[in-house]
């Protein structure tokens, strides 16, 4: 996962994590859709390490709140990973 702890609430960020894969290959809590991308498929743990673009809301109780970000919120992200690329 990206590390959250010096980002400001109300970002927008790509976002890193090990998943199960499942069937239908969207992720088992819904989240983590906006801009997802596969990276790695591990078929013998049967996981996925996948990517989304979110935007933080906050921390709840050591948490680190987030949801997918919305299309607008998103384009600055997928703007920059255009302009940049790795």
């Amino acid at each position: 996962m990206l590390d959250l702890r010096t980002k400001e609430p109300g970002g927008v960020y790509r976002m890193w994590r090990w998943e199960r894969e499942t069937a239908d290959g969207n992720p088992e809590d819904g989240n983590l859709l906006t801009g997802r991308i596969v990276h790695v498929r591990d078929p013998h743990g049967r996981r996925v390490f996948a990517s989304g673009i979110v935007t933080m809301l906050g921390m709840e109780d050591g948490r680190h709140l987030v949801r997918d970000a919305e299309p607008h919120e998103a384009a600055r992200v997928l703007c920059s990973e255009e302009t940049w690329p790795d």
